[in-house]
């Protein structure tokens, strides 16, 4: 079994997140709009790592577990009074397995526990893909900004509102870890 854990991300782990945005995420962010993004708002950045297992012969007491690879982040903010998804993005290998819907979650309390009513995030209007996933996790479309991106493409903006109840501020499943194969 491998153990993915969701968590919030060091400075150590910016490196990663930024090559994670490069190879999957089609914009003109460098690492150092990333790092900047990540020192205003570091509470809302969470990264998915996998555990590396240690060689069994190397394996002392304890863990069996040595070190980590980040596999996907999800990158938060605040904008005009609510949360926003500045990015998200899991390693190709490594989607379908609810690791992107763990992160979103995961974000989702951090920013009830601070107030939001709701968050809202861009997506390339080609990129279907994302807009799917989106979807599949109650975001609706409230409107599309013209010539957005660098290239010209239009976004649309997608605005979730989270749900209340007493039992649960924020309707999710699983929280925090992932177990995948």
């Amino acid at each position: 079994m491998v153990k993915i854990e969701i968590r919030k991300a060091e400075n150590s782990d910016l490196r990663d997140i930024a090559n994670i945005w490069r190879r999957n995420i089609k914009t003109i962010n460098t690492a150092s709009d990333i790092a900047r993004l990540y020192h205003y708002f570091k509470k809302y950045f969470l990264i998915a790592v996998i555990h590396k297992e240690k060689d069994r012969g190397k394996e002392e007491h304890g863990q069996g577990y040595d070190g980590y690879d980040v596999i996907g982040f999800v990158a938060g903010a605040v904008k005009d009074g609510h949360g926003h998804v500045s990015g998200i993005a899991v390693e190709r290998e490594y989607r379908r397995k609810g690791i992107g819907s763990s992160l979103l979650r995961r974000l989702y309390e951090e920013f009830y526990n601070d107030g939001f009513e709701r968050v809202t995030l861009e997506v390339r209007k080609s990129n279907k893909e994302a807009i799917r996933f989106y979807e599949r996790q109650g975001f609706k479309p409230a409107f599309v900004i013209h010539g957005y991106y660098a290239d010209g493409e239009d976004a649309i903006v997608y605005e979730k509102r989270f749900t209340f109840t007493d039992e649960n501020p924020i309707s999710h499943g699983k929280e925090g870890r992932v177990d995948g194969s």
